[in-house]
């Protein structure tokens, strides 16, 4: 490029940004005392910007964003190394010329962006963050992967690496699981020939499944112990809201609010079926046993409008992302303190959030429960079934299945 001329980015001003409070990452080019900005599709919070700079990042969803920052930056180089002359409207024309894709030269990276896009509008955040770990994770195993180089041995070598680096069975099958809905793509877009695709010669791992339920004995301990240590009795009072709350899910238990309460019971959607056709959701019913009430009243927020949530773990002024990242520090917090507690009653286990809901349903099979009644909190293995957990029943059925939760 022309001397004179230097390639840089920024964040736009605050009054451009969205409605979600993220602002649209600029590339800025300058030639001559002459600057003008090329928007990307990188969008950031104030607060990220500042991290995404720092040497020190590790946060894995932002390595994502400043890999994607520098790959403009390189391309915005790269045209401007292709001029003989410097102009703005010979810079455009190269650096935005579309390049043509073919089966030789798609990048792994590029590959599953392009799915990334076209899932955006139907992914939680949760799962958008999973496929940007995945992107930083075979980078940092092969960077400049092509798809053509996604091969069976290929699989096999990068399953062996995430096991030296200690990932669970679960989280190695759910790494690849990931790369093989990429491949789908890849393949639905001609980027790799159908006898071509990888897993038709390899198998994604799969660990056993562990319905982690207690015993009645241990819930009992449980939900009775008390500490001196305040968060540890936090840890432990979560748990039993939990369990008692139907197994009630911990992104649930964040996202209740004080609407949700109905004389002496809770009524709610999983935040699961948020997506799900309003005719196919299924109300979760909870009657409020006496723990129940202590710990909204000792743990909840103070109750003004009746809007507030319950318990403070997010507010109204987190944007999706801000509350996605309080309900996973909950989850982990508690998930601390509950291997703290059991460590101190000497269990050659460690209890953990999931834990509750399995408890809460094996219990009630143990007490003899309707299978009907229980069956939804059993069956995780699909949506549909989880959807009709503990739903269609009425009241006085939901208050006498509560009772026998404390019956131990």
């Amino acid at each position: 490029m022309s001397k004179g001329n230097k390639i840089s980015y920024f964040t736009i001003l605050e009054n451009r940004a969205k409605k979600n409070g993220l602002y649209p990452v600029c590339l800025v080019v300058s030639f001559n005392g002459t600057k003008k900005r090329y928007r990307t599709d990188v969008e950031v919070s104030t607060d990220d910007w500042k991290k995404i700079k720092s040497p020190k990042l590790r946060d894995e969803d932002l390595k994502v964003k400043r890999s994607d920052i520098h790959g403009y930056i390189r391309k915005a180089e790269l045209a401007g190394k292709k001029l003989h002359e410097f102009s703005f409207e010979a810079f455009e024309a190269e650096y935005f010329k579309k390049r043509h894709i073919n089966t030789d030269d798609i990048s792994f990276e590029d590959c599953a962006k392009g799915f990334m896009k076209e899932k955006e509008s139907e992914w939680s955040i949760k799962t958008t963050i999973m496929y940007g770990t995945i992107i930083a994770s075979v980078d940092n195993y092969q960077s400049s992967l092509k798809m053509k180089g996604v091969t069976p041995d290929f699989l096999r070598k990068y399953e062996a690496h995430l096991t030296t680096k200690e990932k669970t069975i679960s989280t190695i099958g759910i790494y690849l699981r990931q790369i093989r809905a990429i491949c789908n793509y890849a393949v639905s877009k001609k980027y790799i020939l159908p006898e071509k695709y990888p897993f038709k010669n390899f198998t994604v791992p799969a660990a056993q499944k562990n319905k982690r339920a207690l015993s009645d004995k241990d819930i009992k301990t449980l939900i009775e112990y008390k500490s001196d240590i305040p968060e540890w009795q936090k840890a432990i009072d979560f748990w039993t809201f939990s369990y008692l709350g139907n197994g009630m899910n911990f992104k649930d238990v964040a996202l209740l609010k004080y609407t949700n309460i109905e004389g002496d019971n809770i009524k709610f959607y999983r935040s699961k079926t948020k997506k799900t056709n309003k005719g196919e959701q299924k109300e979760i019913n909870i009657f409020m046993l006496p723990r129940i009430r202590e710990i909204i009243k000792y743990r909840g927020n103070p109750r003004v409008t009746g809007k507030e949530f319950i318990f403070p773990i997010i507010n109204e002024n987190m944007n999706i992302r801000e509350q996605y990242d309080a309900i996973a520090q909950f989850i982990k917090t508690t998930n601390k303190y509950l291997k703290r507690v059991t460590e101190a009653l000497e269990w050659k286990f460690v209890v953990t959030t999931y834990y509750a809901r399995h408890s809460f349903a094996t219990h009630l099979m143990r007490a003899g429960s309707s299978v009907p009644f229980i069956s939804g909190a059993l069956g995780h293995s699909t949506i549909p079934t989880t959807e009709n957990y503990l739903s269609g029943f009425s009241d006085e059925a939901v208050k006498q299945n509560a009772e026998l939760l404390m019956n131990l």
